[in-house]
């Protein structure tokens, strides 16, 4: 099995063993790029100007073909059988798709579409949660975290959007099962990443006051003003203020289950 990690850095292990191969900068981001695509047929032409094309087309092709053989020797080490998973055809180029081969950003996009499934069906088996716990899990930082082309600052955003979409869910999931320690850590990996997603602060405020701890719902309200103020010099949205003021109020405890309902869902929607 080898094991391909591109969330918060990039790190390659065969069988538990780290693997660090002798791909150069340019190279590496090649292997990167034919992992997180794995499944499309890329035109050498394209890869060699992606990742090479500052130097003469000729070296930049020589270049791309000591990759692609440098790629294949580390697929090797993992690999069941004599198959051969990187395949070149003519001008193309297909990193196919292995049991053998995982890759963290696979994982979590394999556990956003779990949670599209469940939207449909209304419900969450524990298998499935613990599937998509640990996809959350694996998610330490960005996508290929201190490097900036252009399509992974494209990749790196619509990843981070799943790792939200997924956590989210989870946090759902653990508030109307009244795991309310469970559901405050989701939310607070979600703003960890993203501290001015602000629906997502008003729900780790509601949890707080659902697990008893009013004053940290206060605190957590004064902490993204100070946040909103000093990043975006705005104050926080109508709905914020409604509900820090209801918690103050005191108001919000006369109705604290329904509320807790219509901002996360009731129990019927979970599966048995």
């Amino acid at each position: 099995m080898l094991n391909v990690t591109l969330l918060g850095g990039i790190s390659f292990s065969a069988n538990g063993t780290i693997v660090k191969p002798d791909l150069g900068p340019a190279g590496r981001l090649l292997a990167c790029y034919l992992f997180e695509f794995s499944g499309r047929v890329h035109r050498r032409e394209r890869l060699a100007d992606l990742f090479w094309g500052e130097i003469d087309p000729d070296k930049a092709r020589s270049a791309l073909n000591t990759a692609i053989w440098r790629i294949r020797k580390m697929l090797d080490l993992g690999a069941v059988g004599n198959s051969r998973r990187l395949v070149t055809i003519g001008e193309d180029v297909i990193l196919e798709k292995s049991q053998s081969l995982h890759i963290d950003t696979h994982a979590l996009e394999a556990a956003s579409r779990r949670v599209l499934r469940q939207h449909q069906s209304g419900a969450l088996a524990e298998t499935e949660i613990q599937e998509i716990s640990a996809a959350v899990d694996a998610y330490v930082g960005p996508f290929l975290d201190g490097c900036d082309d252009e399509w992974i600052l494209q990749e790196r955003e619509r990843l981070h959007c799943l790792f939200v979409r997924s956590t989210f869910e989870l946090m759902r999931t653990a508030a109307i099962q009244e795991r309310y320690e469970r559901a405050l850590d989701f939310g607070r990996r979600i703003l960890a990443t993203d501290p001015l997603r602000e629906s997502v602060q008003r729900d780790v405020m509601l949890l707080f006051v659902l697990n008893g701890q009013r004053v940290e719902a206060v605190r957590s309200y004064k902490r993204l003003v100070a946040l909103l103020r000093a990043e975006l010099n705005i104050a926080p949205m109508p709905e914020t203020e409604r509900l820090y003021g209801q918690i103050l109020s005191g108001e919000l405890f006369a109705n604290i289950r329904e509320y807790a309902q219509a901002q996360f869902g009731s129990p019927k929607s979970l599966s048995n």
